[in-house]
């Protein structure tokens, strides 16, 4: 029976899936067609070779003296297909499918159907759970009464719910659009895809599309928050010192970012620098807003973040939604101060980190073996005010100071950890 595989070639091609599968369930159809025309009693064998197209169809027989049943075999015969046989054993006796007649082959028929089906929707089903956590592109197909969308794939339906919508976003039958696969559902009637386009998830793959740096990980995306159609906020790292990873996801003239920006529906993206040291990520979260103080209670994770009376409207950002942003990013409940109202206490503190000057800090800062006067302007430049503040960070810290390469900064922790 090579023609079997003939066809099964032509159906895997047809309907995208396996040919072996295909064979497996052209088999089954007639052990299934079988089995009804002769009784399910009737035990049914298959032999497949795929590697040299054989395929062939058995069905146990007993050996009995006068045979009366179809599943019967005379001595006679059965010692044709085996010489050492005998009354009451059992022999595989190859089946002619042509036996079947009208009746079996539309059974067949219908089964075979019912299996194609199940098997694509079963290919097509794995096929998209791999694309789980992805962006997939697919048309707009229609736009329900409670303003949920339904994107058409060909071999599947997406479904765009109201609430994973940006408010910003404006959806025309026929378009295409890109969405962020966040499941996947085996349903009767097909394949279902729940998508959404506020998910930090379409956020981060957009920045993987654009940006190879992300793609290949030398730029790793450490946090992302986002309120959709207003801004989001990406905090960035790169191991390598010589990676700015703002810079490279930003792109020459803005182009990367303008590209991601203009897919959010022109959406504001800030992408700022990460740091372990959560003094550090929280005003870098806020910039460019200034920030005067901060106390930090990490382990309730909270912080009072003072800034300048001229900052703080920009601070807490247009109905408050870029410090939620922020404390979304950090982790750490943020709250806004006025510089005016701050403690006494902490006023007495805020000094002795401020009222240096530049030259006075430099020299502070070159104090520590193998810091130059270029490099004390490097550390100052990004946001260093004293020795006590550069103790804080961590060697990751150090190496994303643009101008530290790798071995200084080495240098540079080893030496701030033997003083500490």
């Amino acid at each position: 029976m090579r023609e079997i595989f003939e066809i099964a070639n032509v159906i895997a091609k047809e309907h995208n899936i396996n040919s072996s599968a295909v064979i497996e369930s052209l088999a089954e159809a007639i052990k299934i067609s079988i089995a009804k025309k002769y009784g399910e009693d009737c035990v049914v064998k298959t032999s497949l070779d795929t590697q040299n197209q054989i395929f062939n169809i058995y069905i146990e027989k007993r050996v009995v003296e006068t045979p009366k049943k179809h599943n019967e075999i005379s001595l006679e015969e059965a010692r044709k297909i085996d010489p050492n046989v005998n009354i009451g054993d059992y022999v595989d006796v190859e089946f002619d499918p042509e036996e079947l007649g009208r009746i079996a082959v539309s059974t067949a028929k219908n089964v075979m159907s019912k299996m194609f089906k199940d098997l694509e929707k079963r290919v097509t089903y794995e096929d998209y759970t791999k694309k789980i956590g992805k962006i997939v592109t697919g048309e707009i197909w229609s736009v329900g009464v409670y303003n949920d969308c339904i994107v058409d794939f060909k071999n599947a339906i997406g479904i765009l719910p109201k609430k994973e919508q940006s408010p910003g976003d404006k959806y025309v039958v026929g378009e295409t659009i890109k969405a962020y696969v966040m499941d996947v559902l085996e349903e009767p009637k097909g394949v279902k895809l729940i998508l959404s386009r506020t998910h930090p998830g379409f956020v981060k793959e957009l920045f993987m599309k654009e940006v190879p740096e992300v793609r290949d990980g030398s730029v790793e995306i450490k946090a992302i928050a986002r309120e959709p159609s207003k801004r989001t906020k990406v905090a960035v790292y790169s191991k390598d010192s010589k990676i700015d990873p703002i810079g490279t996801c930003v792109g020459a003239k803005g182009t990367r970012i303008s590209a991601i920006v203009k897919e959010l529906g022109d959406e504001k993206v800030d992408v700022i620098r990460w740091s372990a040291n959560l003094s550090i990520y929280i005003k870098n979260a806020l910039a460019p807003s200034k920030v005067s103080y901060i106390e930090l209670y990490e382990d309730e994770k909270r912080a009072k973040v003072y800034v300048p009376d001229e900052e703080f409207s920009a601070a807490i950002g247009k109905m408050g939604v870029n410090v939620k942003l922020v404390a979304k990013l950090t982790g750490v409940n943020i709250d806004i101060i006025k510089e005016s109202e701050m403690d006494k206490n902490i006023q007495e503190e805020k000094p002795k980190e401020t009222e240096k000057t530049k030259e006075e800090i430099i020299d502070e800062l070159m104090s520590v073996e193998s810091i130059t006067e270029n490099l004390a302007n490097k550390l100052y430049d990004s946001g260093i005010r004293s020795l006590e503040q550069l103790k804080t960070l961590t060697l990751d810290d150090l190496k994303n100071i643009k101008g530290i390469g790798e071995k200084r900064a080495q240098k540079i922790f080893d030496v701030l950890n033997q003083t500490t």
